[in-house]
């Protein structure tokens, strides 16, 4: 088992954390999933065939095997942005902020009546 956890902290190492996304980040996610995984010992407790296949799974991922496989043609999104404009209309800031427009035009909506 010692060896398996050694395996994803490595491979947790090349999965950055977005600090914009604090608990919303896949990296944030996966570290806290080994975390639990491992210090419980409920998550591959006996099963080294589901141990390694996650592991490939989450390499394949973090090493973007697929995104280089398949190539896209177009560097924009469904909605037209750029994957720096998607990164930032996401970060935590962004949904704060929108979060606090809503409630101040909602409390605008119900003062009126």
């Amino acid at each position: 088992m010692a060896n398996n956890y050694r395996r994803f902290l490595k491979l947790l190492e090349s999965w950055p954390v977005d600090p914009s996304k604090t608990e919303r980040d896949i990296g944030f996610h996966l570290r806290e999933r080994v975390k639990k995984a491992f210090t419980a010992g409920e998550l591959f407790q006996g099963d080294e065939e589901k141990c390694a296949r996650e592991h490939a799974s989450l390499k394949r991922l973090a090493d973007n095997v697929y995104g280089k496989l398949y190539k896209r043609t177009i560097s924009s999104s469904a909605t037209g942005l750029t994957a720096e404009q998607c990164n930032s209309v996401l970060s935590s800031e962004f949904l704060d902020l929108l979060q606090k427009e809503n409630r101040s035009i909602f409390s605008r909506l119900f003062r009126g009546k």
